[in-house]
């Protein structure tokens, strides 16, 4: 499972937000596995490109540069 969030934090009232986002994934890896070479991170690894590049795909509109 992933989480996600977004934040948009201001320095002052008068200055325009500055947008950040955060994705955290957590995978349960046992130390046996680790120990025996056993461990295959590759999945998790590819559904975090994944949803980095859905959100890199949708970040201009996200943003209001849409040049569609």
């Amino acid at each position: 499972p992933l989480e996600v969030s977004a934040i948009d934090s201001f320095a002052s009232v008068t200055d325009a937000a500055e947008r950040s986002i955060g994705i955290i994934a957590r995978v349960d890896v046992s130390l046996s596995q680790i120990f025996m070479g056993t461990e295959d991170l590759c999945a998790a690894l590819n559904g975090c490109l994944d949803v980095s590049h859905y959100l890199l795909e949708r970040a201009p509109h996200w943003l209001g540069l849409d040049f569609s």
